[in-house]
């Protein structure tokens, strides 16, 4: 539907295979049923690195639990997959091993870029081509989804980005001043180009009597140490337009909150803990949001949920 900022040849070519994470999802022109579904993962974060047990991050664990969470996926009806960030912790080679689990999965696969990904590109680009904007849309008839990019905004931007690398040094000293908890330098923002078209996206969806999903890496809520720098006023936007749902991931402990009539999802990391998959399937149908979990019990915090894990809007 919309990529604002398709890859220049030459960050194609630097990039090689991972070029295609930026590529829009070959979604159906309709989803298969009258219930739109799609599967959600988050943070496979695959390193050839040894495991960290004290914080319970398993690296290399992801080239055996991403394959489960595919098969399982694929045996399933759905419109579409997204993976919500960080493919890889580190390591430009981890690519390589990481993309070819991904070509077993036999859905439209939508991709955000998270910002251990954003990391690792740039250090491989090595100021050579800017950090690629990865914001799109794409839709199926009666809906549109829309991916914000963290990274628009942060410490990972180089010199061929302009002023958005100083201008997250900004606000981090902004928030820092106000001791918010998202003053993390692991964090970024959306910025005003991006924003804006946001919104433009949030008005034809509208006017044209579309529905909206959103999707993005960082959470918007609720308020924590992992949010987007600038979540509040995403959230507000977001919630302004009284779209149904927005997916991330990012916090590998999973969270739920509403504002106004928007639930923000964040689900669980795949990284975190030896043998736990979480992924999950998501239902939507007419005002109802049911999300299934597998792997970890709930998806989210236990708390977001009734017993059958269904969100009302």
């Amino acid at each position: 539907m919309s990529y604002p900022h398709p890859l220049t040849e030459l960050q194609r070519e630097l990039l090689g295979d991972v070029a295609e994470l930026y590529a829009l999802p070959d979604v159906r022109s309709a989803p298969l049923s009258g219930t739109l579904r799609f599967g959600l993962i988050a943070d496979p974060q695959y390193a050839d690195i040894d495991a960290d047990i004290a914080k319970n991050l398993y690296y290399r664990h992801a080239l055996r639990k991403l394959p489960q969470a595919i098969e399982a996926l694929n045996q399933q009806p759905l419109d579409f997959v997204v993976t919500l960030g960080d493919l890889v912790d580190r390591d430009w080679s981890s690519y390589a091993a990481i993309l070819p689990i991904y070509d077993r999965l036999e859905h439209p696969h939508a991709v955000v870029l998270g910002n251990h990904d954003a990391q690792t590109i740039a250090q491989h680009l090595n100021e050579a081509a800017a950090l690629p904007k990865s914001y799109y849309a794409f839709g199926l008839q009666g809906w549109r989804f829309i991916v914000y990019d963290g990274n628009d905004i942060s410490l990972y931007c180089n010199t061929q980005n302009g002023d958005d690398r100083a201008l997250a040094e900004a606000m981090l000293v902004d928030l820092t001043e106000r001791q918010q908890p998202q003053a993390k330098p692991w964090n970024g923002a959306v910025g005003t180009q991006q924003l804006a078209w946001i919104e433009q996206q949030l008005q034809q969806a509208q006017q044209q009597g579309e529905k909206v999903v959103v999707f993005g890496h960082y959470p918007l809520a609720p308020h924590n140490s992992h949010n987007l720098l600038n979540g509040s006023m995403l959230a507000d936007l977001l919630s302004s337009y009284n779209i149904q749902c927005c997916f991330s991931g990012h916090d590998h402990r999973g969270g739920f909150a509403h504002i106004g009539q928007t639930g923000f999802y964040t689900l669980k990391g795949m990284l975190d803990g030896a043998d736990e998959v979480p992924f999950a399937v998501v239902e939507i149908e007419g005002d109802e949001v049911r999300v299934k979990g597998y792997g970890v019990g709930s998806p989210f915090m236990a708390t977001a949920h009734d017993d059958n894990g269904i969100c009302p809007r």
